[in-house]
């Protein structure tokens, strides 16, 4: 099932197109300029173009309808958000949750065959080099699996995570992935909802924690979603009744 994208989550991967779009034009600018070698160069293009194409196809598969009055979506104000404690809680949990994914996942998961079990044994890798917070060694073990299953939700999930936890913010447009891959996979809200606190964007936040409730998670994942939305229910309206200047 299908999910369409909303304007919160819209509105965070065109920023994301638009930022890689820039760093190719600044990057193209060094490169006339003789500032930057041609093997850097080759290396930073592409990886910012084919990043890039991913958000743009993101963004043209899963369209937001205009309001039927015709206007397009209106871009909530950004807010900054201390959520901090919510996702240090939650990273102390992180472990035990990915340590616990594979009890969590459906009895058609477990069909044999090569490729099937081939699958599986690098999702138990993966996921052990992410309960070892190893970053870059579990993303590039999910994308083994992703290889085979390019629609694992569970893979996409957690590799999003550790995208976003490498400071790779191009993590979110994974996340969206997974979520639209598989909705019913409680974790990608979680971290759905922490990423789009980060963007500033505590609206879409509460909506991926809606989305999580309503799958009544386990209570390892239940209590961090809920603390996590404490503090963004919190600092939204601390800043709603803030008075400038006041």
């Amino acid at each position: 099932m299908t999910r369409t994208l909303d304007p919160d989550e819209r509105a965070a991967l065109e920023d994301q197109r638009d930022f890689l779009l820039a760093s190719l034009d600044d990057l193209e600018r060094e490169h006339d300029a003789g500032d930057i070698d041609e093997h850097d160069y080759t290396e930073l293009r592409d990886d910012y173009t084919s990043r890039a194409a991913r958000v743009i196809r993101t963004i043209e598969a899963h369209q937001v309808e205009a309001h039927q009055d015709g206007g397009e979506p209106r871009r909530p104000s950004r807010r900054t958000l201390a959520v901090g404690a919510g996702v240090a809680a939650f990273v102390l949990v992180a472990g035990v949750l990915v340590a616990q994914a594979s009890g969590r996942r459906g009895a058609g998961d477990n069909a044999t065959g090569d490729i099937r079990q081939s699958a599986s044994e690098l999702l138990d890798q993966a996921n052990a080099l992410a309960a070892d917070r190893q970053l870059e060694e579990a993303i590039a073990a999910y994308d083994q699996v992703l290889e085979i299953e390019p629609d694992n939700v569970e893979a996409l999930t957690y590799k999003g995570w550790m995208q976003i936890q490498s400071g790779d913010q191009h993590g979110v447009v994974t996340l969206v992935d997974a979520a639209q891959a598989d909705p019913s996979f409680p974790d990608v809200h979680f971290f759905l909802a922490w990423a789009f606190a980060q963007l500033g964007r505590p609206e879409t936040a509460l909506q991926e924690l809606d989305r999580l409730q309503q799958l009544n998670p386990p209570p390892e994942l239940a209590q961090p979603a809920a603390d996590l939305r404490a503090q963004i229910e919190g600092a939204t309206t601390t800043t709603t009744t803030a008075v400038p200047g006041g």
